[in-house]
């Protein structure tokens, strides 16, 4: 499959539109129920989700223990279950699934708060509920969403995420997956009323079929993805003649990017937009901190990687890079961040 290389997202107003935010704020992170001036116990609830999300990454045992409650503890339970019947091992499928999510949250200011860490790279999502349970919130109902549901519910479910059905530019089809399914989270969940429904507005009221039928189904799609790169991280036997080259390539992005910044990829990267050079080169190493491939797509001569990190769910990075004479080299470089995609979007989604 060849890849396109110009870029092309939702319309050409939103791509201008979000390298005009790009070079105007840089990255932002996402806005708050009330930016302006929220409350403690605003500020309070995305604190406690957020560091719900931070114990998942590294002891989700501990995690499930202390942030959850009755039904809500056994539905995480059950979801840490179905990752290990589908053989992921330790902390890995909760790691890569909530560390490289974006992150939406409905009514912080209720008694029940909907917060839903969005996995692009998958296209399903943990929908979590919390409660005030004594002194702290707690989750009180969790569920694993595909991203065909989030959208519309009663839809035909495909395990193949939404980005990688059709033949477009990748990085195009990931922000229009992302805006798509943020939207509809927020404009089906907007009104904080809807919190207590929730299950129904998805359809998925009937908790134990659908943990039973679709649950394993979401587990092995992320097992693949895992396993995907693994096989690009790790060397193996009997592997593609052209993984050492590419992982090398990787390997030298990385370094490069964590280190000394975008500059000397980018002299390679000829086919990179000059906004988009002055977005990169704006950007601190240390942003780059912890950053590793999260997904690629093979062309019949180019691979597309794409970058993230589990310490900022706020932008990934996408590379074509160019297989000649044995080695690959970046051609194109890409700032995906989301949540100036996003605003870009709305305008034209909700005029």
């Amino acid at each position: 499959m060849t890849m396109m290389r110009r870029p092309r997202l939702p319309t050409v107003g939103l791509w201008s539109a979000m390298q005009v935010a790009l070079l105007a704020t840089g990255v932002s992170p996402p806005a708050s129920a009330s930016p302006e001036h929220p409350s403690l116990t605003e500020v309070s609830a995305v604190v406690e989700a957020l560091r719900f999300r931070g114990t998942m990454l590294t002891d989700p045992v501990r995690a499930i223990t202390t942030y959850s409650t009755g039904y809500g503890r056994q539905s995480l339970d059950m979801l840490d279950g179905q990752m290990k019947a589908a053989g992921i091992t330790g902390v890995a499928g909760w790691r890569f699934f909530l560390g490289t999510s974006v992150f939406t949250a409905i009514g912080i200011a209720e008694k029940k708060t909907l917060f839903v860490f969005y996995n692009p790279w998958i296209d399903s999502a943990l929908f979590t509920v919390w409660q005030q349970v004594g002194k702290r919130r707690h989750v009180v109902d969790a569920a694993w969403v595909p991203g065909d549901l989030i959208r519309k519910s009663h839809a035909q479910i495909d395990p193949k995420p939404l980005w990688l059905r059709f033949k477009s530019y990748r990085p195009d089809a990931l922000a229009h997956e992302v805006i798509t399914s943020t939207d509809a989270i927020e404009t089906r969940f907007g009104n904080p009323k809807n919190v207590a429904n929730w299950r129904h507005t998805l359809g998925i009221d009937d908790a134990k079929t659908f943990n039973r039928l679709i649950v394993p189904m979401l587990a092995l799609t992320l097992d693949e993805t895992l396993l995907r790169l693994k096989a690009l991280a790790v060397p193996a036997s009997h592997e593609d003649a052209k993984f050492p080259a590419l992982r090398a390539a990787v390997h030298g992005f990385v370094e490069d990017v964590t280190k000394k910044g975008f500059a000397r990829p980018l002299t390679q990267a000829k086919e990179t937009t000059a906004t988009m050079k002055v977005a990169l080169l704006r950007f601190n190493p240390r942003t780059m901190s912890g950053i590793a491939p999260v997904a690629y797509v093979a062309g019949s001569a180019n691979v597309t990687v794409f970058f993230a990190s589990t310490k900022t769910a706020d932008f990934c990075i996408s590379v074509r890079f160019i297989e000649h004479g044995g080695t690959y080299t970046p051609a194109q470089i890409e700032l995906i961040p989301y949540a100036a995609t996003y605003q870009a979007a709305k305008a034209q989604l909700h005029p």
